[in-house]
């Protein structure tokens, strides 16, 4: 339907609104799916913004206030503090269209070792913390969607002779990715 899609320049108002409440409140951060894998792989049109967060589930009340009052709202009740996954709209756009963006709470030792592996890259006219290449493969294994092994093959082309493959097959174990799956990489 022509006129109901994001801009760019509304994902990307999106994307700093999130990343400046979270610097403010010193939440350790990387940005995954989508506008990771255009700093990893290719560019793939993507209509939300995806953030891991490392937050202490006592935390994520006053999270979820906070955003509330930067323009965000959580998308249904379902989706507050308990949930591994908030997803909010954020509603302060250009176009006045809201914009999705998925704050997924992280705990487990691999998630939070991603996090504090994440890379400072320029993007967007901004620095920002995105996850490792080797970390998008990881979390792409496990999600393991038709589009997800796209992504990983684009990724392997892109990073050839750049990645950590020791890394990637430690934590594919633990992480319960099997040897069929590793064979992509």
């Amino acid at each position: 339907m022509r006129g109901t899609r994001q801009s760019s320049q509304d994902l990307d108002d999106a994307l700093k609104a999130a990343l400046r409440l979270l610097r403010r409140r010193r939440i350790p951060y990387m940005v995954i799916g989508g506008l990771a894998l255009s700093v990893w792989g290719r560019v793939r049109v993507t209509q939300d913004v995806d953030i891991a967060v490392a937050l202490e589930e006592e935390a994520e009340a006053d999270l979820v206030r906070a955003l509330r009052r930067a323009h965000f709202l959580p998308a249904a009740p379902r989706a507050m503090v308990g949930h591994k996954l908030l997803v909010c709209r954020y509603l302060k756009t250009a176009k006045g269209l809201p914009v999705e963006v998925d704050l997924f709470f992280v705990h487990g030792a691999y998630q939070r070792q991603a996090i504090r592996r994440a890379v400072t890259v320029r993007f967007g006219g901004q620095s920002l913390r995105i996850i490792s290449p080797e970390d998008l493969i990881l979390y792409k294994l496990l999600a393991d969607r038709p589009m997800d092994r796209l992504d990983i093959q684009t990724i392997l082309e892109e990073q050839r002779g750049r990645l950590d493959r020791r890394y990637l097959r430690r934590w594919a174990k633990p992480l319960g990715i099997t040897t069929k799956k590793l064979v992509l990489i």
